[in-house]
């Protein structure tokens, strides 16, 4: 049986590689960028819009039941259903 959880599992790696690619971009920006205060405030905005993004994301995610089965394969035949063969 397969679970809904593999797509939390793609979203986790998604938000990982998010995150590093922000730490990438924020170090960029405070080592080669201009020292000023229009600089901090870009940084600070993005900050805060990202980690709102991210926990409401979560948010919902936490009301999913990742338990539930994607594809569900029966591996056991009923009785009733070989019955209809004539050999």
């Amino acid at each position: 049986m397969i679970t809904l959880a593999i797509f939390y599992y793609l979203y986790l790696a998604i938000v990982l590689f998010f995150v590093v690619y922000s730490f990438f971009n924020i170090y960029h920006l405070i080592r080669f960028g201009f020292a000023s205060l229009v600089n901090m405030i870009i940084i600070i905005i993005y900050l805060i819009i990202a980690s709102m993004f991210i926990s409401y994301s979560f948010g919902l995610l936490t009301q999913v039941d990742w338990s539930m089965p994607l594809i569900n394969w029966q591996t056991n035949l009923s009785p009733t259903m070989n019955s209809n063969i004539n050999l």
